[in-house]
């Protein structure tokens, strides 16, 4: 495999002047390419500066950093919604009895939008004067109609 100068800039650039830091797969060909170019030494030395400025500065200490980045890495991949619900519906776990209860709450789900959509919708009644009390009694009073004495 040889080696262009645009690429051995970039492995400098990225692993440093150390040839053992280099990719291994590369390794022996940047070896061989800086031996053929000699150019390219000053590269090396002014990269070689920057390694042992690095190399003596001390690495801080990061306390709790993994469980940082393991909580930031599992709040980006959460499940969607239909997988929290699917999950809710049919647990994974078997957790006490909430795998009985839950289709007994899935069951009132019609019961609970019907609700909500009587609340919602006016059903023809605009008026003040025809609220929904008035035509409660109204119905009502439709079974006293029919009493014959």
């Amino acid at each position: 495999m040889s080696m262009t100068a645009q690429r051995f800039e970039q492995i400098v650039t990225a692993y440093g002047s150390e040839p053992a830091r280099w990719p291994a797969q590369e390794r022996e060909a940047a070896i061989q390419f800086l031996a053929e170019n000699p150019a390219e030494k000053s590269l090396i030395e002014g990269y070689r500066e920057l390694n042992m400025l690095l190399d003596a500065m001390p690495l801080p200490a990061f306390t709790q950093m993994e469980q940082r980045v393991i909580r930031s890495l599992h709040e980006k991949t959460r499940d969607s919604l239909l997988d929290r619900v699917l999950d809710w519906l049919i647990p994974r776990q078997q957790r006490g009895m909430a795998w009985a209860l839950r289709p007994a709450l899935v069951a009132c789900l019609p019961l609970v939008c019907g609700i909500y959509m009587a609340n919602f919708y006016s059903f023809g009644i605009d008026s003040a004067e025809n609220s929904w009390q008035e035509e409660l009694y109204l119905i009502s009073m439709n079974d006293y109609a029919e009493i014959t004495e």
